[in-house]
């Protein structure tokens, strides 16, 4: 079904498809978007037309297909630099491994690798493969390049592949590759010459020289706002605990401890119009760290004392700074969070249930509350947490207005 809130007119897509058995899936996809307004062109390498055929996206999309670097259809034989500066996103939808590894090493031997290769647009990849195939070292070394470099990566889904077995490797649902679409292209650059400060991950605070009192939080959240703060033009940098993959436009600090964080955190909030506190922070450190692992005695229990950690935000005075808190709950989650809000004198607090596994520590999705210090509430459903991200810096983008 077509969603109608999303209106592509006047848009232009160019949709690659490669060979992958879920190639099939693209035609909906032309359709959907060739009926919300957008002019389509696709792509089709070689391998792609022994899944689908050229007729089939004709007919939808009313525009010639491209699937060949010397057919074409302008005079100067050059349509894959036309589309390469005319269409206002390229999504490759399915993504084998063959062409997420040509595009990362620069390779340009086909009308899709060439295409991307010329185009300075956004570019959305949707993998779609074997999951022995997307857990290989090459192919993860590969997209994490891309990502790098800027790319939108629509991670795969689980779920049975075409080979029987059960894995990471579905085409994401097609819904949330036109929301991402959608999203990338109504973007414009409100948050240019702002500068953020986003923290991201959860802090390891040491017990020993080997272990540590951590917690689940995975960073994702936090790199996903600051990746969507670049692509709104602001000035971003990023305070992690986390070894994720970080667009190298993004100013990274890498962090292990509360204090560390703390630290970093105090530096560059001088300079910063917005902080943007996603870090699970702990709450309490050892009160002595010690130097050698500590070995296990036979009918001695080991007894740790705790200290509280910085409280990061309250010690924030900057006034001119727009500060943003989140608040990770598991019960009582409104009060909790508009108590933090005052507590912490937060322009807008954002609540998640960390008690539910479908969301929030280690998953790809979220679900949130956003609280202004105005006393407004909006909510989001279950989505992807890039999703969510794009929704928290449209409220932050109305606090700045």
């Amino acid at each position: 079904m077509i969603d109608k809130t999303v209106n592509f007119k006047g848009k232009k897509i160019a949709l690659c498809v490669t060979g992958s058995i879920s190639a099939y899936k693209s035609i909906s996809l032309a359709s959907e978007w060739t009926q919300k307004g957008a002019s389509v062109h696709v792509l089709l390498t070689e391998s792609a037309k022994k899944f689908v055929g050229k007729a089939t996206f004709e007919g939808i999309t009313h525009n010639k297909v491209t699937d060949s670097l010397w057919d074409n259809n302008s005079d100067s034989n050059i349509d894959h630099l036309d589309i390469s500066k005319t269409a206002d996103i390229i999504a490759i939808v399915p993504a084998t491994a063959n062409i997420i590894s040509k595009i990362a090493r620069g390779a340009c031997d086909d009308i899709i690798s060439t295409t991307v290769i010329a185009t300075t647009k956004p570019v959305l990849i949707a993998p779609a493969m074997d999951g022995n195939m997307y857990d290989h070292f090459a192919v993860k070394t590969n997209i994490d390049t891309l990502k790098e470099n800027g790319v939108i990566i629509m991670e795969p889904e689980e779920g049975y592949l075409a080979s029987g077995s059960f894995g990471k490797g579905r085409l994401q649902d097609l819904g949330n590759i036109s929301n991402e679409i959608n999203r990338i292209l109504g973007i414009e650059n409100e948050l240019k010459d702002i500068k953020i400060l986003v923290s991201a991950g959860g802090t390891k605070e040491p017990i020993d020289s080997v272990r540590y009192i951590g917690n689940r939080s995975s960073g994702k959240m936090g790199h996903l706002i600051a990746e969507e703060g670049l692509m709104r033009g602001a000035d971003v940098t990023l305070v992690s605990s986390s070894n994720l993959v970080t667009a190298s436009k993004i100013n990274k600090i890498s962090v292990e401890t509360a204090e560390e964080m703390a630290r970093e955190i105090k530096t560059r909030v001088k300079d910063a119009d917005c902080i943007i506190m996603a870090a699970a922070v702990s709450d309490f450190t050892p009160e002595i760290k010690v130097d050698r692992k500590i070995k296990k005695q036979s009918g001695k229990n080991l007894e740790l004392n705790l200290k509280q950690t910085p409280d990061i935000l309250k010690s924030i005075q900057k006034n001119n700074c727009i500060k943003v808190g989140f608040a990770a709950e598991t019960e009582n989650h409104l009060n909790n969070g508009i108590d933090k809000l005052k507590a912490k004198n937060l322009d807008m607090v954002v609540i998640n249930d960390v008690s539910s596994k479908k969301i929030g520590f280690e998953s790809d999705y979220n679900q949130v509350k956003m609280i202004t210090k105005d006393g407004n509430i909006s909510s989001t459903e279950i989505e992807p947490k890039r999703v969510i991200a794009g929704k928290i810096l449209d409220e932050l983008s109305k606090i700045i207005k």
